[in-house]
């Protein structure tokens, strides 16, 4: 004679599968490696010059300025991209004003000035990184490369650690 089942068995009881919970997991672990190395890419290994009155970034100001790290040579690194804005330099190089020019192009204008004629400034921010070792001529360069593509909002990387200590 057959078993009779009863009339209330219960079932065992269910267990989650974590498997796509771990599957997550790697792939948010893997997102963030690579979001990380990509926002260094905008910063290079320079000595900064101390500046022992510099100020830190002030709270609300815009999170998009472009980094422009001069390095030793005088070559000029943005994005990890050499450009020059040396005359002798040019065919080796991309020209740094070139570059300047496509970039102010994506940014709005600033509002005019009244009785200013001409184009009104770009609303791009540029922060330049020298290396305490460059010479100065190679960071007016970029200052002058701003300036004829209407980049006014500029400023320049400094350290507060002391170089004495």
């Amino acid at each position: 004679m057959a078993k009779r089942k009863r009339k209330f068995e219960l079932d065992p009881e269910p267990k989650p599968d974590l498997t796509p919970m771990i599957d997550i997991v790697f792939n948010l672990i893997i997102f963030f490696m690579i979001v990380s190395e990509l926002s260094n890419l905008t910063v290079e290994q320079l000595q900064l010059p101390f500046a022992d009155r510099s100020e830190e970034p002030r709270p609300g100001a815009p999170e998009k300025i472009l980094q422009v790290n001069v390095m030793p040579t005088g070559i000029v690194k943005i994005r990890s991209q050499a450009y020059t804005g040396d005359p002798q330099l040019k065919g080796k190089y991309p020209w740094l004003q070139e570059f300047l020019e496509i970039e102010a192009a994506g940014y709005e204008r600033e509002p005019p000035e009244p009785g200013q004629p001409g184009t009104p400034p770009s609303a791009l921010r540029v922060n330049i990184r020298a290396d305490k070792e460059v010479k100065f001529q190679y960071v007016q360069q970029v200052f002058d490369a701003c300036v004829r593509n209407g980049i006014y909002k500029t400023s320049i990387g400094a350290t507060r650690d002391d170089p004495k200590n």
